[in-house]
C-alpha cells in the first residue's frame, strides 16, 4: 500500500516529538490526529492550536488532538508511536490490539522497556505480532523544536520490509526533512537509546568545567561502547557511523536543546538529579536508559565504562569528579575495536 496525500495519520502521543512529526506529515498533506492522555492537552490545543511541549509553535488546521484513542486510530493509514519509554509497555498493552489492520506502524520512541529490556519495536510486535511486516522505526539527529520550525534535518527509517520503509520514507520526506532508509532496526534503535546516556556524561564534563577535549573523548569512546553493545545484540557495526548513531550522538551531546545534556550539566555542577527534574519538569530519557544499558552490558558481557560511571553517579552517589578520574585512569589499551577490523577488505 502506498501512502498518499489526504490519508489519515494517527500519532500516539502529544509531546514535542509527536507535535514535530505532526508538522511534517501535515505539510505532506496528511490529516493528522494526535492522541493525548490528558484533557488539559486538548484544552491547550483548542486555545493555542499547539501542544504544551512546543510553546510558540502553531500547528496546521490539518492537525487535531483527542483523548479518544479509538477515534484517533479509526481510518488511519499510518500510525506513529511517539511516547516516552517509561510508558511504552503500558500503552502497547492498552492499544496494540486496536491498531488498524492495514496501517503502517512507526515507532519513534528512543529507549528500552525498563522491566524487560526490550526495544520499542519488540514491545509493540510482542503485543501484536500481526504488525511485524508493517513495523518501521524512525530515529536520527532531530530536535523536535527545530523540526517544528521547519529547519533542515535528516533522519533514518528502518524496517525489515522494503515496501514498508519506502512507504514511510515517502510519507515523511519534505523539502526540509530528508529521510534515509535502512534495514537495521536493531542498530537504529540502539543508537537512538544509548546516545542519551553519553549525553549525560558530556553534560557532566561540561558542568565540571572539564573542557571540550574531555567532551570529544567522551563522544568518541561513547560511540565505541554503543557499537560494542549494539553488535552483541545483532546490529550492524556501520549503522553506528550514520545518522542514528554518531549523528544523533553528536547532536545530543553538544546541542543546547538536549535535555540529557542539560541534566548532565546540572549534575556536574553539583545539583542532585531529582532536584533538576523537579525544577524543570523535563523527561530525561537517559535516566532510565542508563539502568537498562547497565543490565544489558552485564548480561552480554560487554564493557561500557562510560555507562557504568554515569549509572554510579546517578544511582550510587559517586561524585562526578571521581568518576572522571576513574575514566582517565583505566588500563592502557589500543584504540581499534575488533569488529572494525572485520569490516576491512
Amino acid at each position: 500500500m502506498r501512502l498518499e496525500q489526504g490519508d489519515k495519520a494517527c500519532i500516539i502521543g502529544a509531546g514535542a516529538w509527536a507535535g514535530a512529526l505532526g508538522v511534517v506529515l501535515s505539510d505532506n498533506g496528511y490529516r493528522v490526529t494526535l492522541w493525548a492522555r490528558s484533557e488539559s492537552t486538548v484544552r491547550y490545543f483548542e486555545a493555542n492550536q499547539g501542544v504544551p511541549r512546543l510553546p510558540g509553535i502553531r500547528l496546521s488546521r490539518n492537525i487535531t488532538v483527542t483523548t479518544d484513542v479509538d477515534a484517533a486510530l479509526h481510518g488511519a493509514s499510518l500510525v506513529v508511536l511517539a511516547i516516552p519509554s517509561s510508558a511504552l509497555a503500558q500503552v502497547a498493552e492498552e492499544i496494540a490490539g486496536r491498531l488498524p489492520e492495514d496501517a503502517y506502524i512507526v515507532t519513534a520512541t528512543k529507549g528500552f522497556d525498563l522491566d524487560t529490556l526490550r526495544r520499542p519495536s519488540q514491545v509493540w510486535i510482542d503485543a501484536n505480532p500481526s504488525i511485524e511486516h508493517r513495523m518501521c522505526v524512525i530515529s536520527g539527529p532531530n530536535f523536535a523544536q527545530e523540526i517544528a520550525m521547519r529547519l533542515p534535518a535528516a533522519t533514518v527509517v528502518a524496517s525489515a520490509d522494503k515496501l514498508t520503509r519506502l512507504a514511510v520514507q515517502h510519507a515523511f520526506m519534505t523539502e526540509y526533512f530528508r529521510v534515509y532508509t535502512h534495514v537495521d532496526i536493531v542498530g537504529v534503535e540502539i543508537g537512538g537509546a544509548l546516545k542519551n546516556v553519553i549525553a549525560l556524561a558530556c553534560g557532566m564534563a561540561q558542568g565540571m568545567g572539564a573542557g571540550y577535549n574531555a567532551q570529544a573523548a567522551i563522544i568518541s569512546r561513547g560511540i565505541a561502547e554503543i557499537t560494542r553493545l549494539g553488535v552483541s545484540l545483532g546490529a550492524q557495526p556501520l549503522t553506528f557511523a550514520g545518522l542514528s548513531g554518531i549523528g544523533d550522538l553528536v547532536l545530543t551531546c553538544t546541542g543546547h536543546l538536549s535535555r540529557n545534556r542539560q541534566a548532565g550539566i546540572a549534575v556536574g555542577k553539583g545539583e542532585p538529579i531529582h532536584s533538576f527534574l523537579e525544577r524543570t519538569g523535563y523527561t530525561v530519557e537517559g535516566l532510565q536508559t542508563v539502568r537498562s544499558a547497565k543490565q544489558l552490558a552485564q548480561t552480554h558481557n560487554v564493557q561500557m565504562p562510560i555507562t557504568d560511571i554515569v549509572y554510579r553517579i546517578l544511582y550510587e552517589g559517586l561524585p562526578p569528579r571521581k568518576g572522571l578520574y576513574e575514566a582517565m585512569n583505566r588500563e592502557r589499551k589500543p584504540e581499534p575495536e575488533e569488529y572494525f577490523f572485520k569490516l576491512l577488505p
